[in-house]
């Protein structure tokens, strides 16, 4: 087991690459030629997500989906079967003042929309998280409670508690630990136990005691780490994984039955695997999915993004078994879900939704701001969808000045 005191002689934390990015670490790219993979389409466009819903694994909360294209009765996997009118309105910039401020490759990195109230979140890294309660006007610090532990990794999702309204987890990698949770809605930010960076942590919530937890370290083989003791110490599962490739985006189903997605960094084998004994032994289901992390629906529907993009691997059985869903362009980052149920990532050019649980996609969206969009989150108190950016090289970088966009979405009427 890690122990809590001495951690860092036992542990060095991995150094970021910038040729080593990952859907945590992605260095803006081009998505290459919207024209191409129906990105220029009435109907196109690739996906790309972060946040969940009011979900088990959730970032923030859902969005439902909206006008789209008029496209729609074609099967070419992207229409909806029926008109929608293209979606109107435009990106407004709330990064406010988080911008410029001081930071490294990654800086702003992860931004959710709690689902229980109107508030959003945003992570910085070497800064921690800042919330907004005026739908991205204005941000302040989060963990300025007395005793508050300090975040300094580089934020990569915010795990709400279902039952728990005042309770999340953060997870991220580099600089420091790798998982803090908070039992009063941020004021107070405790790291509970000697975990290195996490590309993605996952709690049983089927145990009232929240006691297993799953996390990932970043970028490594043979390392994936679960806790039985609520964070406190951690033990490595990982070792029976598959060689050259990084297994980090864990879903706990059970204190026993585990998801993990592997995104093949270094060569080896892609896909989710499953394990029913507490991590002693796996098997792979699907070489499809483990891209990106992955969306557990309020339905139970387990959404899981592949490492190309395109393809989305949705178990109906809770991770049991999976089928291949979704269409050309699909990003390998998180979905998020609607209240209603629907389901959108970032594609190419616009924000993409689905109403039929990931077969056909359709453009609820103007064209996005930029082409290198990381996240989407929605917030049922805004009314908005809210995306964001970064970008590496050899720092300090500062937070860029459009790194938080939003657009305005009143999913009960669209």
């Amino acid at each position: 087991m890690l122990q809590k005191h001495g951690f860092i002689a036992a542990i060095a934390m991995p150094l970021f690459a910038v040729q080593g990015c990952t859907f945590v670490t992605a260095c803006p790219t081009d998505r290459g030629n919207p024209a191409s993979s129906g990105g220029a389409s009435v109907n196109g466009g690739a996906g790309d997500s972060a946040a969940g819903g009011a979900t088990h694994d959730g970032g923030g909360s859902g969005n439902q989906g909206g006008a789209g294209p008029d496209a729609g009765a074609s099967g070419d996997g992207l229409g909806g079967g029926s008109q929608h009118p293209l979606p109107s309105g435009k990106w407004i910039n709330v990064t406010s003042n988080l911008a410029g401020i001081s930071s490294e490759c990654g800086n702003l990195g992860l931004v959710s929309a709690k689902p229980d109230e109107d508030l959003l979140i945003a992570g910085i890294a070497l800064n921690g998280l800042f919330k907004s309660s005026d739908g991205g006007a204005s941000w302040t610090a989060m963990g300025q409670g007395k005793g508050s532990d300090k975040i300094v990794n580089r934020p990569t999702m915010i795990v709400y508690d279902p039952d728990v309204p005042k309770r999340f987890w953060e997870s991220g990698t580099h600089n420091s630990f790798g998982v803090f949770r908070t039992d009063d809605d941020g004021k107070t930010l405790i790291n509970p136990g000697p975990l290195p960076g996490a590309d993605l942590v996952s709690v049983d919530f089927t145990d009232p005691d929240r006691q297993t937890l799953l996390a990932g370290d970043h970028e490594q083989s043979h390392l994936l780490y679960r806790s039985t003791d609520g964070g406190a110490t951690w033990g490595n599962i990982g070792t029976s994984l598959p060689d050259a490739t990084n297994c980090t985006l864990p879903l706990v189903i059970n204190s026993k039955v585990h998801l993990v997605g592997c995104g093949g960094y270094g060569g080896g084998p892609t896909g989710i695997y499953r394990t029913t004994n507490g991590g002693s032994s796996w098997k792979r289901l699907t070489a499809s999915g483990g891209g990106g992390a992955p969306l557990r629906t309020t339905d139970g529907t387990i959404y899981w993004p592949g490492v190309a993009g395109g393809v989305i691997a949705r178990s109906d059985d809770e991770g049991a078994s999976f089928v291949d869903v979704g269409a050309d362009g699909l990003s390998k980052t998180r979905p998020v879900e609607l209240p209603d149920g629907r389901i959108v990532t970032v594609g190419n050019q616009y924000l993409m939704l689905s109403e039929d649980r990931g077969e056909h996609w359709r453009q609820v969206s103007v064209a996005l701001p930029y082409n290198d969009a990381i996240g989407v989150t929605y917030s049922v108190h805004q009314r908005a969808f809210f995306i964001w950016h970064f970008n590496c090289g050899t720092p300090p970088l500062p937070v860029l000045n459009d790194a938080i966009m939003r657009y305005d979405f009143d999913y009960q009427t669209m």
